[in-house]
């Protein structure tokens, strides 16, 4: 799984030849491959040279087929087309030495056609020449050498040395001089002979041409600086014999001809620094003011054809990139062809164009670039002491070849010219390069580079693991990132379906499948080891990562299924399922459609979990078995494709750079969620349902008992993989996500703890706690801890642990722990375990629940706490005695806060809870006078009918009264079913009732409607609390037979003042007039108003419309009879005044 465990690609050895050659490298454009050996003695010395230390150069010789390697004291030469057959033959000769015995000499061959050996010249930097006839000599010892000596001046020393033509050689130096080196033949032996280039007669043309330096014996130091020949090219002779020789002198470039009569000519001599540095500033957007650090540098002219040169140049970059492994942040030298065409003495810009190489001081030994052409020009290739660089002429394409090892290096290459085949010499091997002119000229780079980019990747994977190969692959300096991103991943496409450019043809599909994994491995190291992964985003980095882990998978499964066939099953899941998606894509034509599936759809492999399901039910429908039979192998296929995926991305994550969550993940898309879950409950029920089951069905079952758990693990792993994906910032801005996420969120919380429990329940406990820690459920694991023994709690069998996750979890588990407790009514446990961290107070701190904090609090001693907490909950209270219990217990904790803990008594507190017990009293004095209707009724009888039984009673006045009856009814059967009544309902109870013998109960409810108005106690709207006063006292008047009481005739004022006294109107006044005073009498005009219809609806929400109108109606009827009656103030007046003087006396 991990990267660094996969086997090397080498292995393949089909993949890396052609026709029978070792292929290096390999891309639309160009193939490497290896060439020749070194000869042993070579070999042996390169295997030990230090590069850095000691100077090497060597080169190969396409014309006379041989090549060569020199170093300060020896040069070795061989025939490197004899060392392609067999072992090549060394010819070693001494070399001549320079003044500081630190530079190897520079050389050339004598071609003398195929029947002779080529001849040899090596001249050394201070102008020692030795001149081999024939390479043959060095078979000798290469002593017998003839010698000459060129006439350079002190500190002058030769630059460059090649051969003009076979009897004519070229030497230039660092004081501008050009020498011509010619053979010639005396008695039958050659003798070599050098001279400068000669003067002709002078003319006045000419001698504006020659430089003032060809006038005098000597240079200046200033003129000799400025006189450096770093590089020259020869043209193509003409037909009539002149030969053009182009000299790179500093900042000029000089061009002679070479006359047959054998003088030499210059014909022009011109500055063309600004001219080449303007046109790269102006290619890559250097600014102007950079001059001064550019550090800009002719390096290397070339020929290209007869109008037309190349000049490499170089300058210092001073930015930081790391874009190549093989760069780091500093100064780095950017290389770059100048193409010109000349016209007479003009020189014009035809093209610019970056080299795909870049020097900083970490780069390999130093050389000075050398530039060949390929193809008559249609390719440069440039050869640097690590790398050779080809460029396009006519395209944009753009290429290098590295060498891997940092103790190898190029000595040289060789083109043959119009050909399209490069001969590259390294320190190790030599290698053949080919070029494909026509794809190079045809190389586009919007599609292109991308592709380019892919080669380089699929070149490494393919070859890179070679030992033998001695190139390195890596992407070029300008490498961007939408390039790298659609190169990689369609090469990482590829492996998955194993195009055959990338995976070589196996009918071995464990050794194919474990070659395709490390084909993606290799894809992601190589990105990696040249530290271009952060271009890369993040949807590319887990498109790469998703493939890995697909294939990863699909191996597992192909292993799992291997070990299935082993068994000889007659009907395989997998198999099947297989064939329904082949045949649902159209792929099922081919002879083996399972390897096919394994070989080219491995992506799909998602898809084909939501048709394993299926897949055993039809194996179980069809041939007439039970199902649970074939859950093993379903499940295992889940099991397996699901767990290996999420094995490798955890394993991986640092080697994708994958930043989670996943982008829309296809291991938990919601078909894959459906069908874990499916297996899981089918699973279940089967390992339930069949639990006695023997023989070979117990193995079965045995197996499916185990996968539940893993059917359970992968399940909350899919799930909260998705939650975390539809919960990114990423994800957000798509459709429909919110509901999504609440949905997924909604159904988890709910699966959650019936899987868990299922768990449990089929022997999985422990990974039922395990999947509750890992998912933080911790009401799931708070029932969990309390499946078996709750009370006492050292009998708990988890009691440890549970301690354990107190210690663990704090505040997080012991949250949901006692919510656990107080929902299943164990609050003895609760209040049993001790609480020295404070958790319960946290708790009822989080989640107010005074009904049971005032326990907690009177543990604690806060009996103010506990009395404000039972004040409130007894007034929220339904049942009367509940009520009643809580009042009084609360009313002695307020006690006790004053007794024991020495608070001030708090007068407001214990009014409260007066008033609230004189409530109950109430209830209680209702009840005692509705159950005395019913002391004569013997046996049990129903609750309607002692209501029928009271009502008869107790409420004559309701008879003809629906709505009002029917609302009395309701209210004194939840009396009679222990429950507390509002102050509205004692209200309505106390005053609808015949108060014949009971008038003071108008007082009492007359209390009640002032205890509403003043007080929130109810949080009644303040609309009913006067509808409730008002209600009062209209009925309070209606009570009495006014107009009766009214006739005065023939009576007494002292019997007509009796009247007034016997009123219920005269009763509450003088109850209630020492009490409230007279600001809460309500005359009888204003008694008229009676509740609006929307305040009745709001006092009986529950009330059928039908009943409700009825109420109406019966309020209605109380304003109609009251209006009649046409109480005025001053009968209102009169009763108060007999009030007031009784209660003087």
């Amino acid at each position: 799984m991990d990267i660094d465990e996969t086997e090397s690609v080498a292995t393949e050895r089909s993949t890396t030849r052609a026709y029978g050659e070792a292929i290096y490298a390999k891309s639309d454009e160009l193939t490497v491959s290896f060439y020749a050996c070194l000869p042993v003695e070579v070999k042996q010395v390169l295997r030990s040279a230090d590069f850095f230390k000691d100077a090497y150069t060597g080169s190969v010789d396409t014309v006379t087929g041989f090549a060569l390697v020199a170093s300060v004291q020896t040069c070795f030469v061989w025939q490197h087309v004899q060392a392609i057959r067999g072992t090549p033959t060394c010819y070693i000769f001494s070399c001549p030495q320079d003044d500081t015995g630190a530079n190897p000499p520079l050389h050339a061959f004598i071609p003398h056609g195929s029947s002779r050996e080529p001849g040899l010249i090596l001249v050394s930097l201070s102008g020692q020449v030795r001149f081999w006839e024939s390479i043959s000599i060095g078979l000798a010892g290469g002593e017998n050498y003839s010698t000459l000596s060129l006439d350079l001046k002190e500190d002058e020393h030769v630059t460059n040395f090649v051969r003009a033509d076979t009897q004519t050689f070229i030497a230039t130096t660092s004081f501008g001089h050009l020498f011509r080196l010619s053979l010639t033949s005396t008695g039958g032996k050659y003798h070599i002979v050098s001279r400068l280039f000669a003067r002709p007669v002078p003319s006045l043309s000419l001698s504006r041409l020659i430089p003032s330096f060809f006038g005098s014996s000597s240079l200046s130091p200033t003129d000799a600086m400025n006189a450096y020949v770093s590089s020259i090219a020869l043209g193509k002779p003409s037909a009539t014999g002149e030969r053009e020789v182009w000299a790179l002198v500093s900042e000029r470039i000089q061009k002679w001809e070479l006359k047959p009569e054998g003088w030499e000519e210059l014909l022009l001599d011109k500055n063309v620094v600004e001219l080449l540095r303007s046109a790269v500033k102006d290619e890559f957007g250097i600014k102007e003011e950079r001059d001064h650090s550019m550090d800009f540098e002719m390096i290397d002219i070339g020929f290209e054809s007869e109008d037309k040169l190349v000049v490499l140049v170089s300058y210092a970059h001073t930015e930081e990139i790391s874009l190549m492994s093989m760069d780091t942040p500093g100064t780095r030298r950017v290389f770059a062809l100048v193409r010109l065409s000349v016209y007479g003495d003009t020189f014009r810009i035809e093209s610019t164009k970056t080299v795909p190489y870049q020097t900083t001081a970490t780069s390999g030994a130093p050389t000075h670039p050398r530039m060949q052409f390929l193809a008559s020009g249609a390719v440069v290739v440039v050869q640097f002491g690590d790398a050779v660089a080809l460029v396009a002429r006519d395209s944009d394409y753009r290429d290098r070849l590295e060498l891997k090892s940092a103790s190898d290096r190029t000595l040289g290459v060789g083109s043959y010219g119009s050909d399209s085949t490069l001969l590259m010499l390294t320190a190790s091997t030599m290698m053949r390069v080919v070029v494909d002119v026509e794809k190079i000229d045809a190389f586009d780079y919007e599609t292109g580079h991308t592709n380019l980019v892919k080669s380089i990747m699929m070149q490494a994977i393919l070859y890179g693991s070679l030992a033998e190969n001695p190139l390195n692959f890596s992407f070029p300096p300008e490498v961007d990132a939408e390039s790298l991103m659609q190169g990689a991943e369609q090469l990482s496409e590829a492996v998955l379906r194993s195009a055959p450019e990338v995976v070589r043809k196996n009918h071995d599909l464990t050794s194919q499948l474990i070659s395709r994994k490390e084909r993606l491995s290799w894809l992601i190291r190589f990105i990696n080891d040249n530290a271009v992964l952060g271009k890369l985003s993040q949807r590319s980095r887990q498109q790469l990562a998703t493939d890995a882990e697909k294939l990863y998978a699909a191996h597992q499964l192909w292993i799992q299924y291997n070990d299935l066939l082993a068994t000889n099953p007659q009907i395989s899941v997998l198999n099947d399922a297989v064939h329904v998606h082949m045949i649902e894509i159209g792929e099922d034509s081919h002879e083996d459609v399972l390897r096919t599936f394994f070989r080219l759809r491995v992506a799909d492999i998602g898809r084909l979990i939501k048709k394993v399901k299926d897949a055993a039910a039809n194996a179980a429908r069809n041939t007439g078995h039970n199902v649970a039979e074939f859950l093993p192998e379903a499940n295992r296929i889940v099991i397996t494709v699901l767990r290996s995926a999420f094995d490798y991305r955890t394993y991986n994550l640092g080697v994708y750079g994958i930043e989670l969550p996943m982008i829309k993940p296809w291991t938990s898309r919601p078909s894959v969620i459906d069908v874990v879950l499916a297996l899981f409950d089918a699973s279940t029920n089967a390992s339930e349902a069949q639990g006695t089951s023997g023989g070979g069905a117990q193995a079965r079952l045995g197996e499916l008992h185990s996968q539940v758990a893993e059917l359970a693990e992968i399940l909350f792993a899919c799930i909260q993989e998705r939650l975390d994906w539809l919960g990114s910032g990423a994800a957000a801005e798509e459709p429909g996500v919110k509901r999504d996420k609440e949905e997924l969120e909604q159904r988890f919380a709910l699966l959650r703890p019936e899987v868990l429990e299922t768990l449990r329940r089929c022997g999985h406990e422990n990974t039922a706690f395990a999947l509750a820690e890992q998912y933080r459920d911790f009401s799931s694991l708070a029932a969990l801890c309390n499946r078996d023994v709750v009370y006492p709690f050292e009998q708990n069998p988890n009691a440890e642990r549970i301690q354990t996750y107190i210690e663990r979890f704090e505040e997080d588990f012991t949250r949901e722990l006692y919510q656990w407790y107080i929902q299943h009514g164990e609050l003895r446990v609760m209040f049993s375990q001790g609480d020295e961290r404070g958790y319960v107070d946290k708790f009822f701190a989080e989640r107010p629940n005074p009904s049971i904090s005032w326990l907690h609090d009177i543990e604690k001693r806060r009996f103010d706490d506990a009395s404000q907490a039972l004040l409130g909950e007894a007034r929220g209270a339904v049942n009367l005695e509940s009520k009643h219990l809580m009042l009084s217990i609360g009313k002695l904790a307020h006690l006790a806060e004053v007794y024991d803990n020495g608070a001030p008594t708090s007068e407001r507190t214990l009014d409260l809870f007066h008033d609230e017990l004189d409530f109950i009293s109430v209830h209680e004095a209702l009840l005692e006078d509705f159950r005395s209707a019913l002391a004569g009724i013997r046996g049990r009888v129903s609750l309607e009918t002692q209501i029928d039984t009271i009502v008869k009673a107790k409420a004559i006045g309701l008879a003809e009264r629906k709505g009002m009856l029917h609302a009395f009814k309701d209210l004194v059967r939840q009396l009679l079913q222990g429950k507390a009544l509002s102050i509205e309902d004692a209200v309505d109870v106390l005053t609808l009732k015949d108060n014949e013998e009971t008038i003071e109960d108008y007082a009492t409810a007359l209390q009640l409607a002032i205890r509403a108005t003043v007080s929130s106690v109810q949080n009644l709207p303040e609309a009913r609390r006067q509808s409730a006063l008002r209600t009062v006292w209209r009925r309070v008047y209606l009570h009495d037979d006014w107009n009766t009481i009214r006739k005065t005739a023939n009576i007494s004022d002292a019997e007509l003042s009796e009247r007034f006294k016997n009123t219920a109107l005269y009763t509450v006044l003088s109850i209630q007039l020492p009490r409230a005073g007279s600001g809460s009498e309500v005359k009888p005009d204003d008694a008229l108003v009676i509740p609006t219809p929307e305040e009745m609806s709001s006092r009986w929400p529950g009330m059928s419309p039908e009943q409700l109108e009825a109420v109406v109606n019966d309020y209605t009827c109380e304003m109609d009879t009251l209006g009649e009656l046409e109480l005025d103030d001053e009968l209102f007046q009169r009763v108060r005044e007999l009030t007031a003087q009784d209660e003087v006396w």
